[in-house]
């Protein structure tokens, strides 16, 4: 069944491919949520290493939102949706640019924890 709309369309392949798209948005939800959760306790308890390890992931997330804008446009051009599939993909597209927008700014956190205690790991 199709969780990203509550109607199924003529196309099974449009729907597996929202379903796609839905299912990346959640995958990079989460890792947005589990950077905050890292971010949060490293400049809790000065952790750099925990610090760079938020940092590094930042490319992960930058290519969640490049993926999710890419396969969103290409249903737009391919598909020419309509009506509420035209809004849900342009909602996509705005919540995968906010989301990148919360993960800079944990990048802040990572980066403001590893000032702060002056001190890089042994290994960068």
């Amino acid at each position: 069944m199709n969780r990203f709309n509550s109607a199924t369309h003529i196309s099974t392949h449009f729907d597996k491919e929202l379903e796609e798209i839905r299912e990346k948005v959640f995958a990079m939800g989460d890792l947005v949520a589990q950077q905050l959760d890292l971010a949060i306790e490293a400049f809790t308890n000065g952790n750099v290493e925990l610090a760079m390890q938020v940092l590094k992931q930042d490319d992960v997330i930058d290519g969640y939102e490049s993926d999710i804008d890419q396969k969103c446009a290409a249903t737009i051009a391919l598909r020419q949706p309509t009506g509420h599939d035209l809004d849900l993909l342009i909602a996509v597209i705005k919540v995968t640019t906010e989301l990148e927008g919360i993960a800079a700014k944990i990048e802040g956190i990572a980066d403001i924890t590893i000032k702060l205690n002056n001190s890089l790991p042994a290994d960068a």
